[in-house]
């Protein structure tokens, strides 16, 4: 049985490597209810075969991870199992057209000069030659802040907003459990509201912002979502264009400035920058895990894993499997192949990948223009052991 949480919270890299390897990589996971799957063959086959391996398994976690006497948390399965990632064809092809025009690279251009002026405006914030946390009041605000004014969210509502998003997010963490579970809930189901009352506005009076264009889109089927298909999706946008972004900042961070030979390659070749984002999000996904149900009995070398179980791909140990990268556990940048699985693959590869990887490369490509003599803080970094599927920093001290 895999102990996936016992300890590891801080630094899960070696229990990753020693699941990987021991035995043929699949581990029932008595924390997760699934067998957890460790090895990037196995995990990537789980992404592409959706025939096999289903996406709907919202309500196979929520009754473990839900109390469905409570009024809240049935309230909140309602909205959040509407999820197009929760879902296979047709539904999940259905709900993801229309999302079809919105995260194409020449459509996500437009947003660049917003990404650059919120990060100028966050970061003039902080002192100059003083040592700072840059997680909590800038790589957590910036990514808000850019949803928040793509979605056509007004600025008064980015405190808000932040919340929200990490309470929404708990809620797809087993970890997070009792009173915590009942926190997020909350948080999420005041999101929902909040959304739902911008939908509605939108529709009577639609302005040049995301919302208003979601709400116009046909979907592939002809028609359009329904409203609570619609908030269901914008609160994943949020937390998906929120909780991943601040983690890459503060990762993109950590690596350049604990690889000061990388970063002035990078500095002196700009065209390295997305180059080193592709490697850092090898090394540290910012979604450790997701889960799939298997379809059909299923044999994973000698593991059988029975028909209706759940299972646990694990995109970070599946990015360091060394079947796959050579010297897997380091930092390249000058890989000849880097086909990691940071954004899944298959149907359910990340929609905002686009917009995520253009929102680090412009926030990172700001702070190394404009501060030259960067440096880490003297005291160490702390990684968040809050959440165990999405991976983060709770703290990234640095000098500007």
């Amino acid at each position: 049985m895999a102990d996936l949480f016992g300890g590891t919270l801080e630094d899960p890299f070696p229990a990753y490597n020693e699941l990987r390897e021991i035995g043929d990589g699949v581990h029932w996971c008595e924390q997760l209810q699934a067998y957890l799957v460790c090895r990037y063959d196995d995990v990537r086959l789980l992404g592409s075969d959706h025939r096999r391996f289903s996406s709907d398994v919202f309500y196979d976690s929520a009754p473990s991870w839900h109390d469905h006497t409570n009024p809240a948390h049935l309230q909140f399965v309602d909205t959040a199992s509407r999820l197009f990632m929760f879902s296979d064809p047709p539904t999940h092809t259905r709900i993801r057209s229309s999302f079809r025009h919105v995260f194409t690279p020449s459509s996500i251009a437009q947003w660049e000069d917003t990404i650059r002026d919120v990060t100028r405006e966050l970061i003039g914030r902080y002192p100059r030659g003083r040592e700072f946390d840059i997680m909590p009041g800038f790589a957590a605000d910036v990514p808000v802040a850019i949803i928040a004014s793509i979605l056509g969210v007004p600025d008064e509502a980015r405190a808000k907003f932040r919340e929200w998003s990490y309470g929404f997010a708990s809620t797809f963490d087993p970890v997070v459990q009792g009173e915590m579970r009942n926190t997020a809930i909350a948080a999420s189901l005041e999101l929902f509201d909040y959304l739902r009352g911008l939908i509605d506005e939108r529709s009577k009076s639609p302005k040049d912002d995301l919302i208003s264009e979601l709400i116009q889109t046909e979907t592939i089927s002809g028609d359009r979502l329904e409203d609570v298909e619609l908030v269901a999706q914008l609160a994943l946008l949020l937390v998906a264009g929120n909780e991943t972004t601040t983690t890459l900042i503060g990762s993109g961070l950590t690596y350049l400035l604990e690889h000061p030979v990388v970063l002035e390659e990078v500095r002196a070749d700009r065209d390295m920058l997305p180059v080193a984002i592709e490697e850092i999000l090898r090394l540290d996904p910012p979604l450790h895990l997701t889960l799939r149900k298997a379809l059909d009995d299923t044999d994973f070398g000698s593991t059988k894993v029975p028909a209706g179980a759940m299972m646990a791909p694990c995109l970070a140990a599946a990015n360091r499997d060394p079947r796959r990268f050579d010297r897997a556990d380091s930092f390249d940048i000058h890989r000849s192949s880097n086909k990691h699985l940071a954004f899944y693959n298959g149907i359910h590869f990340c929609v905002g990948a686009p917009l995520g990887r253009m929102e680090v490369r412009v926030v990172l490509g700001y702070i190394l223009d404009n501060f030259p003599n960067l440096q880490l803080g003297s005291t160490p970094a702390r990684r968040r052991t809050t959440n165990a599927v999405a991976r983060g920093w709770a703290t990234r001290p640095v000098v500007l």
